[in-house]
């Protein structure tokens, strides 16, 4: 096949997406203008090679069927020629290599509740450069009327710029974080026993390990005590305490089959009664104020008693399910919830309340980076941060006040791959918990990272800490295979003052 084939064939089907399509893509968004070259390409193509083209199109992955959810992958035969011209564009002005190819293609939801796909995510592996950066893959973002929506570079996985297409820009370019800072403070060892879960609530503190759980009050000692099902199967039990009330507890057992049943307590585990609600798919409980969440069948829902549940977010659960939320910890009446569809990968809309669930929003441009949120949280002004568990993991942050997304490269050792974990302080800082053990803080006041080490007296670790959450704004708990700790971090030093 000739160039000169190649080169006609893509002008035809550049036509036949800019006047019969519709495609609005401005070409002078940075680096690349190439406005005057096109037009007159265009001028010297007439309407029959359109009509071809639009032939053309219909064997383009671009419109071919796939079905919600669904991940078409490993295309070779894809060549640059059957490309949009939009997406040849990119593709030039990231100086791409002449051996690139389609890895994969993945649905993305525009606007909740869609049933299909309004859109779609292409991967490309290959050679890409930008201002002296290189990088290794590439994903673009489509709709299903072909415009390139925007798309992020990724350099071996860390994104380092990102295009905004149709809404032309000077792009951004975001830096590698610098060498990271210790953050000052101290290990303390709680018990050698690994744990499941961990609640403080008031002076009593509630752990599960494996089918146990206990309670413990300042210095007193842990009794480990038999779930209160006296199940016989292998299970993982989960526990969480109301703040406001920390006599009172919720127990989950989970059996085999992934079907949970609730215990409640009143009076610190002594008494134990079922929940009312039988056996549910349930994750992602957490207790805060007077209150419990969590995700149940694959909606969010919330009680006050942990016996009955009311749900806050009307979802039509064959197609749509919650795969995460956060709760703002000053008003847990604003909730952000990530939904992804049932039918299998892609990436759903982010929707906010701030009203308790009465009525929820899109928090819209939600960052194309090809998963959906792994873990969120919210801080005190309303700001959301999502950890995205790539192959290098990404942590995005939305800020209330801007009313737009950012993204924050997450640090990490050296060949640690696997999922991470992701906390919130009080005050909005935000604990990320790294394959192998270790913990980096991102400081608002600073916006620049700290890190913590393991604890010394912990075995190797290739898992993160799990669990990982904070206790008010200066301690960490981290769960590891050898036991569970807690970081207490160092006052900040007063200034001093001369007189």
């Amino acid at each position: 096949m000739t160039d000169e084939f190649e080169s006609r064939v893509g002008a035809a089907v550049d036509r036949a997406l800019g006047q019969e399509l519709g495609l609005k893509f401005d070409p002078d968004w940075h680096p690349a203008k190439m406005a005057v070259s096109r037009t007159r390409r265009w001028q010297k193509t007439g309407w029959s090679m359109a009509v071809a083209a639009g032939l053309f199109l219909v064997a383009l992955p671009l419109v071919s069927p796939v079905h919600p959810g669904q991940v078409s992958t490993g295309n070779p035969n894809l060549a640059s020629y059957s490309m949009p011209m939009s997406v040849r564009r990119v593709l030039t002005a990231l100086d791409a290599g002449p051996h690139w190819s389609v890895e994969g293609m993945s649905p993305i939801y525009d606007t909740y509740p869609m049933a299909v796909p309004t859109g779609h995510s292409l991967s490309l592996s290959g050679r890409f450069a930008i201002h002296g950066m290189t990088a290794t893959s590439v994903a673009i973002q489509l709709n299903n009327h072909q415009h390139v929506m925007g798309g992020t570079l990724f350099n071996q996985g860390m994104p380092v710029y990102t295009f905004l297409g149709s809404l032309p820009g000077p792009g951004q370019n975001i830096a590698t974080h610098a060498e990271v800072s210790p953050v000052k403070g101290d290990w303390i060892t709680g018990t050698f026993t690994p744990i499941n879960s961990f609640a403080a609530a008031g002076s009593n503190i509630y752990m599960t390990h494996n089918n146990t759980w206990t309670v413990m009050t300042g210095q007193s000692t842990a009794y480990w005590a038999s779930a209160p099902g006296n199940s016989t199967v292998a299970q993982t039990d989960t526990i969480s305490a109301l703040p406001a009330n920390p006599d009172q507890a919720l127990l989950l057992e989970e059996n085999p089959s992934g079907q949970s049943t609730g215990y409640i307590t009143t009076d610190r585990g002594k008494h134990w009664t079922p929940w009312a609600i039988g056996p549910v798919a349930i994750s992602n409980l957490v207790a805060m104020h007077h209150q419990y969440w969590a995700i149940i069948n694959g909606t969010l829902m919330t009680s006050t008693n942990g016996s009955h549940w009311t749900s806050l977010l009307t979802l039509n659960t064959n197609r749509w399910q919650v795969e995460d939320y956060a709760i703002n910890p000053a008003d847990p009446q604003m909730i952000a919830a990530a939904l992804v569809p049932v039918s299998g990968n892609g990436i759903g809309p982010v929707l906010r309340t701030r009203d308790n669930g009465t009525s929820w929003t899109e928090v819209t441009n939600f960052p194309a980076l090809g998963a959906a949120p792994a873990s969120m949280v919210m801080s005190p002004t309303g700001a959301i941060s999502a950890l995205i568990n790539l192959t290098d993991p990404v942590l995005v942050r939305y800020s209330d006040t801007r009313q737009q997304w950012m993204i924050l490269p997450v640090p990490g050792q050296a060949n640690n791959i696997g999922i991470g974990q992701l906390a919130a302080t009080p005050s909005g800082n935000l604990v990320y918990g790294a394959p192998g053990g270790y913990l980096y803080q991102w400081q608002k006041s600073s916006g620049q990272w700290g890190v913590i080490a393991p604890p010394s007296t912990m075995s190797l670790d290739t898992a993160p800490a799990t669990p990982l959450q904070t206790i008010g704004n200066n301690q960490i708990l981290a769960g590891y295979s050898s036991g569970w700790y807690i970081y207490v971090e160092a006052a900040p030093s007063s200034p001093t003052t001369s007189k």
